[in-house]
Formats: C-alpha cells, structure tokens, sequence
C-alpha cells in the first residue's frame, strides 16, 4: 500500500510551542496559540501557520468550531518531527492533531509517533484512491513537485525528462532540489533510466551515484523561489504550488508532469493526544465536500474525495496533482517505504550532502 503526502507554498517556521503560547488570536470559538493539550471541548493543532493555516481555518477549522463549539488551539510545529518526539517521549500531552505530508508521515510512523485511526469511527468510502489509506492516515488533499525549468534561459524548450535535467552538457546552468532525500533519490532514478513502475524498493546505491553526477551543478534548498526567479536556478524539481506564485509574479518559468513526484497531507493523531475523540470528529469533517472544494478554492490542491473530484472540469483535472489525466505520467511517493528506510537514508543523505 502506498502512503502518500507539501507543502506547496508554505513556510514552515520552526517556533517554540510554548514561545507561540504568548500570540493568542481569540475568535469566537476558534483560538490561536502555542500550546495546550486538547480535553473536553478543546482540541490542540499543529500546522504551518501563515496563510495556509488561514486557509485551513477556513475551510476546516472554522466550521467545526461552529458545528461543534470546540475550541481550536494551533501552533506552527507540524514538520518540527524532533519537537513532537521529544514531547511524546516525555509523557506530556502532544497535539491532537498534526498535518502531516508524505515526507514527516515517514518519520512519525518510523519512531511510532501517532495513534492508529479508529476506522469504525470513520467514513472513508468517498476517497477516491483507497491506497492512500493506512493504519494512521486518511488522505486529505494531495500536492506534487514537478520538473521546472526557465524559459527565457531554453527559449527553443527545456528540459522535459529527468534524463535531460542530468544532460548538463544540452542544458547548462545550476539545477535545484529539495534539500531532502525523499522525492530527490526518486527522481535520480528516473534520470539513470530507472521506469515509474520499478521505482520501489529503491535503489539507494544507484541513486546517490546519480546524485553525485549532478551534485557540482547543483544546489540543495529548501526555498528555491529566489533562485528561480532571479534564474541563479534554470532547472530542477520544486513544489507546484511555489511555481504557479512564480509564474503569477512574472517568472519565465514553466513545468511539466513528467516524472512529477505525488504527495498526500493527512490530519494525523499523535500518540499522547488527550482528545482523540474530537480529532477524530476534525478528520471525517476534513472529508466532506465542503472542506475539500474549500481547500481547493484557496489553495489550489487536488481533492481526495470522489464528490468533488467528479465535478471537476476537465482543463482543471489536466493540471492537478493525483487525478486520472496526470497521474499517467507522475508517480506516489511510497511513504510506507520511507517509513522503513527513513532513518538509515537520512543519514547517509547528510554525510552526502556536507561531504
């Protein structure tokens, strides 16, 4: 089964839970602030702040607070995986819920970070793509990072498989990846002539041997849009949604599907929730038609339910991560896999990348 799950174009400030506690932003029955476990009517969540968690409010948070009278505490640490360890490990309360993509699911499944769903308190017959499901995880919207490059650097046309982003003798200048190995190694593959199909089980060997054929060519950041932008960057891998802004602010840059890298965000339930139950409640909430088109509407991310997924207009699927028409030529990230080999890959990703 394949877990998938980025953050688009958000930022993920990595702040003290309880730094943010003194920053409370009281609405009526929604509430913002660092910390707090959740218990009876007070639930605690750990996202990513700035204009995605207005988002989420929006379209989640808002209307359950207003269904249900629950109070909503948030804080920005939802990728901060050493923060949430050191908590669970503890024994404190941790957040009720975290939202989690494919690459910090792998992380929090490998240190038996979260609470299996209670599937008899779920409906998840409306998610379209059932292997998204797992033990600690129900696909919420989905995300991509795509094959970028600069059009005014390849007027004539750039780079259109990973086999040409390596050909750095046809397309000369800096390219730019993730400075994480999930998704990068993946794409490696697919440049050393590796199929979609035959991508997993990984093999890591062969990946970093790629790597380090492109590695004096090219940088490893986690926010590339200066780069780009500014074409210090003419080619590389970055998230859909950070290339649209670019696009939209003038950038001469343009992206294809081929060899995108899928993801999935899920709302997950950490181990030392106090309030599994309202999470839980949060969770199917987050799969009904109205949140899902909401996010969509806000944020432009792929729904997961088959409602909303089946009113889409066919341009619009044409361009949306994890739908029939781009799904052809994309692939899920196997977070199941990432999960086993998270730990050992990371590792050595470091001593690579500092090497």
């Amino acid at each position: 089964m394949k877990s998938a799950i980025a953050a688009v174009r958000r930022s993920r400030p990595r702040r003290s839970v309880l730094a943010l506690a003194t920053a409370v932003t009281c609405g009526l029955t929604l509430v913002s602030c660092g910390s707090g476990s959740g218990s009876g009517n007070t639930l605690w969540y750990s996202g990513y702040g700035g204009t995605y968690e207005l988002s989420v409010k929006k379209a989640l948070f808002d209307p359950y607070a207003k269904e249900s009278g629950v109070e909503v505490k948030i804080d920005q640490n939802g990728s901060n995986v050493t923060q949430l360890d050191e908590i669970i490990k503890s024994g404190r309360p941790s957040p009720d819920i975290v939202d989690t993509e494919t690459a910090t699911l792998a992380q929090f499944m490998s240190k038996g970070m979260l609470r299996p769903l209670d599937k008899s308190k779920l409906d998840v017959s409306t998610v379209a793509n059932q292997s998204l499901i797992n033990e600690y995880s129900v696909p919420w919207y989905q995300f991509s990072r795509n094959l970028y490059w600069n059009t005014k650097t390849f007027p004539n046309g750039g780079p259109s498989t990973w086999a040409d982003v390596w050909n750095v003798e046809k397309f000369p200048g800096k390219r730019s990846f993730p400075d994480r190995p999930i998704g990068t190694l993946e794409v490696a593959l697919l440049a050393s002539g590796v199929s979609r199909e035959k991508l997993y089980p990984l093999d890591v060997d062969r990946a970093f041997q790629w790597l380090d054929k492109i590695k004096p060519n090219a940088i490893f950041i986690n926010r590339a849009d200066t780069a780009i932008s500014q074409g210090n960057v003419v080619t590389g891998l970055y998230t859909l949604g950070r290339l649209r802004d670019l696009q939209k602010g003038g950038a001469t840059v343009e992206y294809n599907w081929n060899g995108a890298t899928v993801s999935v965000e899920t709302l997950t339930i950490s181990k030392n929730a106090a309030n599994p139950a309202k999470a839980m409640e949060v969770i199917q909430r987050s799969l009904s038609a109205e949140s899902q088109t909401e996010m969509l509407n806000s944020l432009n991310y792929t729904p997961t339910v088959k409602s909303v997924l089946d009113k889409l207009p066919a341009d619009q699927r044409a361009n949306l991560p994890g739908t029939a028409e781009t799904n052809k030529d994309s692939f899920y990230i196997d977070g199941n896999w990432w999960a086993e080999h998270y730990d050992d890959v990371v590792k050595r990703w470091q001593n690579w990348l500092h090497s």
